[in-house]
């Protein structure tokens, strides 16, 4: 699965990241991801409030879990339509 960022400039391969966590910083609830091998986190998406931001983790964590079972089931349809995540607008 990939997810394409917020601002549409970085697609990022599930597989390479470490953890996705939500940080407030400068008035906005930030999702930011770790990689492999990256000692620095990445902005993949900006929310004003931090219930909009669990929100769009929980829509990621679906999206993989349906991703996942796809994979290990074949399922074709499923596939092509859970293999990319893109964050949301606010």
């Amino acid at each position: 699965m990939i997810i394409v960022s917020q601002d549409k400039k970085r697609i990022i391969n599930f597989k390479n990241i470490t953890d996705i966590n939500i940080e407030f910083i400068h008035s906005d609830y930030e999702l930011r991801a770790s990689f492999i091998g990256e000692c620095e986190s990445f902005n993949i998406g900006n929310y004003e409030e931090e219930e909009r931001a669990k929100e769009v983790l929980a829509e990621i964590i679906k999206s993989y879990r349906d991703y996942r079972t796809a994979e290990c089931d074949g399922y074709t349809n499923v596939l092509q339509e859970t293999a990319v995540f893109e964050m949301p607008e606010d």
